[in-house]
């Protein structure tokens, strides 16, 4: 279907899933870090123990998604969406009304658990399933959402915050997620109860298995086993690169300015590989891409170990990009064309509980190794060994995907 006909005849669908990422980012890292000199000095915290608090809340909401997030598979998505951006404006409540270290972190876990773990996995699991041929070109453009925050939001911010003090910024976005996206978000749904019944008059057609899908089932698969550890690795070593990034800068001799401005490179390139990965992914299936995805942040790790030339700070940033970028598409889809669509809730709540673990041991993995000696170079390249090994591991499973699609 051409591009332009495709957006229109699914622009409501679609946007429904653009409105869930743009809202997951009241969740994201990036968003909640802006209020960190605000939250540190209210609560006098240093800046050890605000990150230990954070890290603590990611992880609870980690566990926490492993339950909630197969509830999609089972749960109307209108209801389960509701539900979602309800839990949502409650926690930006709780961040205004929070007065002790419990109610911070209980805010935090509703943050990370309601933002950036349920609406996102929402609309990637509502892309993946809805949608057969045209699969990753719906992820790539819903995904689109994550760059657009990063771009607009702290800009917005520092003007809500001019406007007024932070407490009243995170009650004002509660209520708007009430009284604004969360009826936008359930019009953007209109009609989804024919698109529903469409899938499953569908599914009973190809005889797509009824039986529930178990965790152990999904883990003891050996396409599973082997495509898990690369889809960490993005978000696994760029954790580790970002949090550390002062210490990098410092090694090779850059200003922080420098690194600051190499992040539109890393965006601009994660939009790019999202929208080519739809593409390809549509028209050849995931066993194509999946071979060749982590290659890029093999590359980004090896520029930042061998190389100190300015230049190579926004080469290594767009490389990473491009990891990012496919993986946004390219996981889901293959959980998609590996076990079927009727149990991608439950899949896909494993593996964004083990992502999440991972961005929370990779700073800490990074910074051990650095406090026991070990050069940045170094540890690149040891971290570009691990992700090329994990390259390896995926180029049986793509074969069984290519063949899956041939047949």
């Amino acid at each position: 279907m051409n591009a332009v006909l495709f957006l229109i005849k699914n622009r409501r669908f679609l946007g429904f899933g653009l409105a869930c990422t743009l809202a997951s980012n009241f969740g994201q890292t990036f968003f909640i870090a802006l209020f960190g000199g605000h939250i540190r000095t209210d609560f006098a915290l240093g800046h050890a123990e605000f990150g230990a608090l954070y890290s603590t809340a990611t992880l609870i909401s980690a566990v926490v998604i492993l339950w909630a997030g197969r509830l999609i598979d089972r749960v109307d998505l209108r209801i389960f969406t509701a539900a979602v951006l309800i839990g949502l404006a409650v926690s930006c409540a709780a961040m205004s009304l929070a007065t002790t270290l419990f109610g911070l972190g209980a805010a935090l876990v509703g943050l990370r658990l309601f933002g950036q773990g349920l609406l996102r996995h929402t609309a990637v699991i509502s892309q993946a399933r809805y949608f057969d041929t045209a699969r990753g070109r719906a992820m790539s453009v819903v995904g689109l959402g994550y760059p657009i925050a990063e771009a607009t939001f702290p800009a917005l911010l520092v003007m809500i915050l001019a406007a007024m003090n932070w407490r009243e910024a995170w009650g004002w976005m509660g209520g708007y997620i009430i009284l604004v996206h969360l009826p936008l978000v359930l019009w953007l749904l209109k009609g989804h109860g024919a698109r529903h019944r469409k899938l499953e008059e569908k599914l009973a057609r190809e005889g797509e298995n009824l039986e529930p899908l178990t965790g152990r089932a999904i883990a003891s698969d050996w396409r599973f086993q082997l495509i898990v550890p690369a889809s960490l690795m993005g978000p696994f070593m760029m954790t580790g690169v970002f949090f550390h990034q002062l210490a990098i800068a410092e090694a090779k001799g850059w200003d922080i300015a420098l690194l600051a401005a190499s992040f539109p490179a890393f965006a601009a390139a994660t939009v790019v590989a999202s929208l080519v990965t739809g593409a390809l992914v549509d028209r050849h299936g995931p066993g194509l891409v999946l071979p060749v995805f982590v290659w890029p942040q093999v590359a980004a790790l090896l520029v930042i170990a061998t190389s100190s030339h300015p230049l190579s700070a926004p080469l290594y940033m767009a490389l990473g990009g491009l990891t990012t970028g496919a993986s946004t598409v390219l996981i889901s889809a293959a959980w998609a064309e590996t076990f079927g669509v009727r149990h991608l809730g439950k899949i896909r709540s494993l593996t964004t509980s083990l992502a999440v673990l991972s961005t929370a041991v990779s700073p800490v993995w990074a910074g051990w190794l650095l406090d026991g000696g070990w050069s940045v170079s170094a540890i690149c390249f040891s971290a570009a060994l691990i992700t090329a090994s994990t390259g390896l591991l995926v180029l049986l499973p793509a074969k069984e995907l290519r063949r899956l699609r041939t047949n």
